[in-house]
């Protein structure tokens, strides 16, 4: 009896499908860990908001009433404007920060290397180690204070106690924050630069442009994307900023650090508000979503809403 040939598209589609189940066996558990741990728990905490669970009570369903307090609730309130003030001041400065710094290291200058990796040192530690050691710099008798009068000699200078005062708290976490999310974005322009064509400045350093000139109607409109991107990563970032407000401030005083994230841990931990905090936690998405597309409709513009 003759033996039928398998014909040679069936070998290779037989090929390909065992290749594709063996590529998705390999991956299989990093698959199931995403949806058991982030997308199971996104839908679970989406239920939870429309309930009144707290720690040890049986669930039972509210509709949007979780909702309607997040939009009266004093705290949040608080929390959002400070998170929104946060957000704002921190993106605007390390973005032009890391602009110019990008600028600046990517010309040709003694030490430059030695200078990237000190630079860029912060943004690799551990942010609860910054944080703590921002925290000893911020003591009334810390270095900060004694830069301001010993160094700069500013007389009758009343040392300030960073921390637990209402007006310097938060741009003092502004202040860590820059610091050590600055070197990041810089290295990302930095590369964006390198990849500028040098052509583009040779013409223009012919037809007479100035420093500035160049600045601004070369390099600046060709960093566009990734200026959107530094921008967005920034905005992400600084909405849900926590480890911060957690190791330095804990939310005070006075709530003048309360942040969205900070409440939203908070409600939740401490106070066993699970159906509350989840409800934050998806107005702060929407929120978050929202400011992307304003930024994206704004920098694909250029500028013109």
């Amino acid at each position: 009896m003759a033996v039928q040939a398998v014909p040679a598209k069936k070998k290779r589609m037989n090929k390909g499908l065992q290749e594709g189940l063996t590529a998705y066996a390999f991956i299989a558990p990093y698959l199931i860990s995403i949806l058991v741990f982030t997308v199971g728990a996104l839908v679970y905490a989406l239920y939870v908001s429309f309930t009144d669970l707290k720690l040890f009570n049986t669930p039972q369903f509210v509709g949007l009433a979780q909702y309607q307090r997040v939009l009266t609730d004093n705290d949040f309130q608080k929390a959002l404007g400070n998170t929104l003030l946060f957000s704002g001041i921190v993106v605007f400065v390390q973005t032009w920060l890391s602009i110019l710094m990008a600028v600046a290291l990517n010309t040709k200058i003694r030490g430059l290397r030695f200078f990237r990796v000190a630079w860029y040192t912060p943004s690799v530690t551990a942010s609860v180690v910054i944080s703590l050691i921002f925290f000893w710099l911020y003591f009334r008798q810390g270095y900060i204070n004694y830069i301001l009068v010993s160094l700069f000699g500013w007389a009758g200078f009343e040392p300030i106690a960073w921390l637990n005062s209402t007006t310097w708290s938060l741009p003092a976490i502004m202040t860590l924050n820059i610091f050590t999310t600055v070197p990041t974005f810089m290295l990302m322009f930095l590369a964006a630069l390198q990849d500028i064509p040098k052509d583009l400045y040779e013409a223009a350093d012919i037809d007479g442009a100035t420093g500035s000139r160049v600045f601004f109607n070369i390099t600046l409109p060709l960093l566009r994307p990734i200026v959107f991107l530094v921008v967005v990563l920034g905005t992400i970032g600084t909405l849900q900023v926590f480890d911060q407000i957690y190791v330095m401030t804990d939310g005070g005083p006075q709530k003048s650090t309360l942040t969205v994230a900070f409440l939203i841990y908070r409600e939740a931990f401490r106070d066993s508000n699970m159906a509350f905090a989840s409800a934050i936690a998806f107005v702060l998405f929407v929120v978050i979503f929202l400011l992307f597309l304003v930024q994206k409709r704004f920098l694909e513009s250029g500028g013109e809403v």
